[in-house]
């Protein structure tokens, strides 16, 4: 996923987040404030559905100096920030205190207590500079504003109306209403008396509207913050998503954050409520990708069934039907984004852009994996067979032509990158140098052969009009064209291929996705992995995208060094695959290792800094985190550590691994339609009925 949306890394300016910034998030709607809960710097504000409904929330105390003493996201969707309040230098005996309480969800909530810890009434003045400017999301991420709009009366509250959009706007309530409001600098004040051992409470809400209708805010002044559907939400789905426990504490740590982060990331479908899905990551990127929601989707499987089943749903309904190369759409595609109008590049005038090779082969993939799970009712497959039927349809058209599955961007304004590595220069050869298109990506054609092996499974049990038997054949075919053509007597698979079918030979992650598919031979994959453990791609934190040793190196570059923690989840389910446990050993720690300094929460990336120079990982100064697929990615470690997997006959659970693996208590897990307990103790696994 580009940091940069749909267009290319070098195509606009991406800034750095400030290291104590603090984001909270809730479907569609983020927050960005610094560490006080101020927002005014260029990404500080209120997103929501893509428009930024605030651009500037300060509060001050004039008269009175301020002492930040902390400021944290105490969930996904909700913060706190406390500061002192002095006058001059008065003991910090008699210093009265601000806590602001914040919350998250189709709009913003904010709760300003004033507590006088002291014997003596005091007076406070307060005031809340409020303003919106309604830059899309595209702009704000790089860095640029717009004209804000005018803060106006509407009864007993305010509305800041959008200055290009009369339909826009952002409505401010607040209990007890101000004392004085100065619309010319949209400025609110408050006199504040405090007696003795008192506390006075301001509760703001900001309230999106779009298109003259308001959001719904899901915390009102009036309501408890218990008692609001996002926390009611996150307790239902907590409820119902398996419960870890294990002598390793950095895998139940992280494996309570992962589920808690992508709860977080839901987003809800008004005109299908019954599907869940998921974003791809806060702050910039609180929309459905096809990719990132299919690879998260699989990931999380076992444990929530549901995601699968909304993810393919929908992107069966965003499907593509027609050929628009500037959305770079062909019938059967699967969407790579979708998007409020806006900005730049293909969303300047449209929603959807389908500018991804993998995200088609993925969509079959989880079809198939669903289906393996019993996660899919027999109405599901019946609705899903025509989308699969037409993906495979779109994988053929390229196979009928004896070519692999490659792409080449249509349009100026797309991505010239259109695998999981899409910035600019995220696919170069060893030396350096950017390959000509159509490129074949090494991780596409494993997600092509897995697509074909999973259409031939779908083929009976959906009723498919393509024929099993024949998707299978053609399958072994393809694995044994792929094994020739992107074997490296070097002792590892490629990158890809260029326009000329000449091989881009840089070292890489990308072939460790094509372990996880199944389309390497054993061989091959042995001689991988055991390059994947070395130095110059073994970080002791993750595996870097890109060697040590190939030109475009760098440790702090997006796709050229850097540790994704997703993609470190894949190598080592790749490993898996092939029975290589030394690596997933290895990569399951170094994981574990690197979470544990992220609080729990792997981010999107980080620096390919080696273990053994810095001990600790170092940030990415504009990653996402939450993130879905990073978050996800400590769930795929434990079937990848355990080798949870369900049998052939597709009747029952297994543990291929029991051993040299630390004791774990799994509760709920999801299979067929049950919920199962997993317990491995001492290197003995079993299985049983959960009971609530």
């Amino acid at each position: 996923m580009d940091t940069t949306g749909p267009l290319d890394r070098d195509a606009a300016d991406v800034p750095a987040s400030k290291p104590h910034d603090v984001t909270l998030v809730d479907g569609r709607t983020f927050a960005i404030s610094d560490v006080a809960g101020d927002m005014w710097d260029a990404t500080h504000g209120l997103m929501h559905d893509d428009l930024r409904h605030l651009s500037e929330f300060t509060v001050r105390t004039p008269g009175r100096e301020t002492e930040i003493l902390t400021g944290t996201a105490v969930s996904p969707f909700s913060g706190a920030f406390v500061q002192r309040l002095r006058f001059g230098h008065e003991p910090e005996g008699d210093a009265l205190l601000m806590v602001r309480r914040r919350w998250i969800g189709d709009g913003l909530r904010e709760d300003i207590e004033l507590v006088n810890p002291t014997g003596t009434a005091v007076a406070v003045d307060v005031s809340l500079r409020i303003g919106a400017d309604f830059a899309h999301l595209f702009d704000v991420k790089s860095g640029h504003g717009a004209e804000p709009g005018m803060l106006v009366p509407d009864g007993d509250a305010w509305v800041i109306v959008a200055p290009n959009d009369a339909h826009t706007g952002s409505r401010v309530e607040c209990h007890p209403g101000p004392d004085l409001v100065d619309l010319a600098i949209g400025t609110l004040f408050w006199s504040v008396d405090l007696e003795p051992r008192a506390t006075v409470e301001l509760c703001i809400t900001v309230e999106p509207i779009v298109d003259d209708v308001r959001a719904d805010i899901q915390f009102p002044c009036t309501m408890h913050p218990n008692d609001a559907i996002p926390l009611q939400r996150l307790h239902s789905w907590r409820e119902a998503t398996p419960r870890l426990r294990s002598t390793d504490t950095r895998l139940s740590t992280a494996f309570d954050q992962a589920l808690a982060d992508l709860a977080s990331l839901h987003i809800v479908d008004d005109a299908h409520p019954d599907r869940v899905l998921v974003a791809a990551g806060a702050p910039w990127f609180m929309t459905v990708f096809g990719r990132d929601s299919l690879l998260t989707a699989w990931m999380t499987l076992p444990f929530d069934p549901t995601l699968a089943r909304g993810v393919l749903l929908t992107l069966a309904d965003l499907q593509g039907t027609i050929d628009d190369p500037t959305a770079d759409e062909e019938p059967g595609k699967i969407l790579h984004e979708l998007r409020r109008h806006g900005g730049g590049g293909p969303f300047a005038t449209r929603t959807r852009y389908y500018g991804t090779v993998d995200a088609t082969p993925l969509f079959v993939m989880l079809a198939a994996e669903a289906w393996r799970w019993g996660a899919l009712t027999a109405l599901d497959l019946q609705t899903l067979a025509p989308a699969v039927d037409r993906a495979l349809d779109w994988l053929e058209h390229f196979l009928d032509e004896e070519r692999f599955v490659s792409y080449n961007r249509r349009e100026a304004s797309g991505l010239s990158n259109q695998g999981w590595k899409d910035s600019w220069d995220g696919i170069s050869s060893a030396d350096g140098q950017i390959p000509n298109a159509p490129i074949s990506l090494v991780e596409v054609q494993g997600y092509t052969f897995a697509a074909l092996v999973g259409g031939a499974a779908l083929a009976g049990p959906m009723g498919l009009r393509h024929d099993g038997p024949a998707l299978l054949r053609r399958s072994q075919r393809f694995r044994d064209q792929f094994n020739a053509a992107f074997w490296d007597e070097r002792g590892f698979y490629v990158l890809g291929l260029d326009g000329s079918d000449r091989p881009i030979d840089a070292l890489t992650t990308n072939p460790g996705h094509a372990l996880w598919a199944g389309v390497a031979d054993s061989e091959g994959a042995d001689r991988y992995l055991d390059l994947v453990m070395g130095s110059d791609l073994w970080s002791g934190w993750g595996v870097r995208t890109l060697s040590e040793t190939m030109n475009r190196y760098h440790p702090l570059s997006y796709h050229n060094g850097s540790v994704w923690p997703h993609d470190t989840a894949i190598v080592a389910a790749g490993a898996a695959r092939y029975g290589r446990w030394d690596v997933v050993d290895a990569l399951v720690d170094g994981a574990l290792a690197a979470a544990s300094h992220f609080s729990g929460r792997p981010p999107e990336l980080f620096a390919g800094l080696s273990r053994t120079r810095v001990p600790v990982p170092v940030p990415y100064p504009s990653s996402c985190s939450p993130q879905a697929w990073s978050s996800a990615s400590i769930l795929l470690h434990v079937r990848s550590m355990l080798g949870l997997d369900v049998n052939t006959e597709h009747d029952s659970l297994v543990i291929r691994r029991p051993t040299h693996v630390p004791d774990v208590g799994l509760q709920g897990l999801a299979f067929a339609g049950r919920d199962w307990d997993v317990i491995v103790n001492e290197g003995r696994s079993r299985f049983t009925r959960h009971r609530d």
